[in-house]
C-alpha cells in the first residue's frame, strides 16, 4: 500500500515536471518566432533605410554634416543589428536598445533633413525610398510590440510561485524584452 502511494506520487509529479516543461516549452517557442520576426522586419527596415541613406545622401553636399553623420549611424546600427543572433535576448538588451536608439536618431534627422531639402522632396525615387522606409519602420514597430507581448507571457509563466522552483532546473530563464528589461520581475 506504501509503496501505491509512493508510486502515485511520484506519478503526478513527474507528469506536473512534463505539463510544466511542456507549457515552458510551448512559450518559448513563441518568443522565438516572433523574435524571427521582428529580427527579419529589423533587417527589412535596415536595408531600406541603407536604400534610403544612399540615395539621400547624394541630395546633400559630400561635406555636409548630416550626410556624414546619418551615414556613419545607419552603417553603425546595420552592423549592431548584424552582429544579434537569431535567438531571443538574453542579456544583451542593453546593446539592441542603443542600436533601436540610433536608429530612430537616423530616422528622426532623416525626416528634418527631408523636410529640410525641398530639391530631395522633389525626387521620386527618394520619396518612394523614404516611403517604403517609413512602412518596414512601423512594421517593424508591430513586431517588437508582438515580441514584447509573448516576452511577457513567457516571464509571467516563469514567475509563477511553482515556476520558479522548476523552471530554472528545467533550462528556463528570463528573457529580456526590447525596451531593454526582463519583464515580469
Amino acid at each position: 500500500m506504501e509503496y501505491l502511494i509512493a508510486l502515485t506520487l511520484l506519478v503526478l509529479v513527474g507528469a506536473w515536471v512534463v505539463g510544466a516543461y511542456i507549457r515552458l516549452h510551448h512559450l518559448y517557442v513563441r518568443v522565438q518566432g516572433a523574435w524571427e520576426k521582428w529580427h527579419s522586419a529589423a533587417e527589412h527596415r535596415n536595408e531600406c533605410l541603407g536604400d534610403f541613406v544612399a540615395v539621400f545622401t547624394c541630395h546633400l553636399p559630400q561635406e555636409d554634416m548630416l550626410a556624414r553623420d546619418i551615414r556613419r549611424w545607419s552603417e553603425d546600427s546595420r552592423r549592431a543589428l548584424a552582429a544579434q543572433t537569431a535567438a531571443p535576448l538574453q542579456g544583451r538588451a542593453r546593446e539592441l536598445e542603443l542600436t533601436e536608439r540610433q536608429l530612430r536618431r537616423v530616422l528622426r534627422y532623416s525626416d528634418r533633413a527631408m523636410e529640410a531639402t525641398p530639391q530631395a522632396g522633389e525626387t521620386e525615387q527618394l520619396l518612394g525610398l523614404y516611403h517604403t522606409m517609413a512602412l518596414s519602420d512601423r512594421l517593424q514597430q508591430e513586431e517588437a510590440h508582438i515580441y514584447n507581448r509573448t516576452v511577457r507571457d513567457f516571464n509571467a509563466a516563469l514567475d509563477e510561485p511553482a515556476m520558479r522552483l522548476i523552471g530554472p532546473t528545467l533550462g528556463f530563464a528570463p528573457i529580456d524584452d526590447l525596451n531593454g528589461g526582463k519583464v515580469g520581475f
